[in-house]
């Protein structure tokens, strides 16, 4: 078998090229300059939290601007992260885990905070290596009223809640709270929080100055066998809002010693097509307002609360009626924003991607109008804005 031969003719006129013509001159490459841009003052963000299922050690948040859904950046979550923005800071809080192999070695568990300003990294606080390894619930991870203590869900499979102080920068207390998951901080006092437990009722735990602390369970507020509640509750006013698998909206004082039942508004009673929420973060609640809007599947049965919606339902929670219906992408996420005119913001559980709603004016008929769309990463499970 022979080689393939070389052309002579291509390389003598590449030779006869390079020797007739003349030198080029060439500018000098300027070097990039590497830095962070600051976002405008005032910017409305939405936080999409990515739990990267194909390779949890590298998830991610994606920061959109919520007005068109513009990419401005991202923070990296590392293992199995969970994110916190709450309201009245401009700090993000992600508590998460790291292994000094990436895969495998010493484990670190931290709470990191970043810039909402410019999206970069401020300070890390070491916390116990017990947290809960988990789909992106906002329960697992949440601030007290004033934003002093963050508090955080562990599980080894037993559970109890780390305490940190942001004043301290450290943890102050692991308090358990066996039988028991999420954390509902109360609005009147810091260092209480109450929690959701398995026979229906609420634990109410006060964490003192020495770290130590008392669990006061409640009456039974649920049926964990008929309707039990999902863990991803809205705060409205001093009150806990949760979704029922069975199609009920339980609105949770835990202001008290022990947690109370405010209210409980059926959204599905008598209504054909036996519908039900779904989804991982099935409701949302715009405050200023009183409207919830709940994620809706039909057919619904035991075992769907994880199917992403058909519909979402507006629900006003002062006159404890649903007012309006509305076709949704198949989602299985939603949040509200807060301003005057607010929109819904929902994770389409097929394509992956933030819609943003624009809602109608007060008064008006519900409808649903998508005006902008977004990548939301691989696998988006958690939206937030702020």
């Amino acid at each position: 078998m022979g080689y393939p031969m070389r052309s002579p003719l291509a390389s003598l006129t590449l030779a006869g090229f390079l020797a007739g013509s003349p030198a080029v001159a060439q500018d000098e490459i300027q070097p990039e300059t590497v830095g962070n841009l600051t976002i405008p003052a005032g910017t409305e963000m939405v936080f999409s939290v990515d739990i990267a299922l194909g390779h949890v050690v590298d998830g991610r948040m994606h920061v959109l601007d919520a007005k068109d859904l513009r990419y401005i950046g991202l923070i990296g979550t590392s293992n199995l992260g969970m994110v916190h923005v709450p309201p009245g800071t401009t700090d993000i809080y992600v508590a998460t885990t790291h292994l000094s192999r990436t895969t495998r070695g010493t484990r670190t568990d931290l709470v990191e905070i970043y810039s909402g300003e410019d999206l970069t990294f401020k300070e890390e606080i070491p916390i116990s290596t017990n947290r809960a390894q988990a789909l992106n619930y906002r329960s697992l991870f949440w601030s007290s009223s004033d934003l002093r203590y963050l508090f955080i869900q562990n599980a080894t499979p037993a559970t109890s809640v780390s305490v940190v102080d942001l004043t301290e920068k450290k943890e102050i207390a692991e308090i358990p709270n066996p039988g028991c998951y999420g954390i509902f901080p109360a609005a009147g006092k810091p260092l209480r929080f109450a929690t959701t437990c398995g026979d229906g009722t609420f634990g109410t735990i006060d964490v003192v100055a020495d770290g130590s602390a008392e669990m006061k369970a409640s009456a039974p507020i649920f049926d964990p066998d008929a309707d039990a509640i999902f863990s991803s509750a809205v705060r409205w006013d001093d009150k806990w809002v949760f979704a029922s698998y069975a199609g009920n909206i339980y609105i949770i004082d835990v202001e008290g010693d022990v947690a109370a039942l405010a209210d409980k508004i059926p959204l599905s009673e008598g209504v054909e097509g036996n519908w039900r929420p779904g989804g991982y973060q099935p409701i949302a609640v715009h405050g200023g307002s009183g409207m919830a809007y709940v994620l809706m599947h039909s057919n619904g049965a035991e075992g769907s609360h994880k199917n992403p919606a058909e519909e979402i339902w507006a629900v006003d929670l002062k006159a404890k009626t649903v007012v309006g219906r509305a076709a949704s992408v198949p989602a299985i996420a939603v949040t509200a924003s807060q301003g005057e005119t607010p929109a819904l913001f929902a994770v389409d559980g097929l394509k992956a991607e933030i819609v943003r709603y624009d809602l109608p004016a007060t008064g008006a008929s519900f409808a649903l109008t998508p005006v902008a769309t977004a990548s939301g990463g691989e696998l988006p499970d958690q939206v937030e804005v702020r």
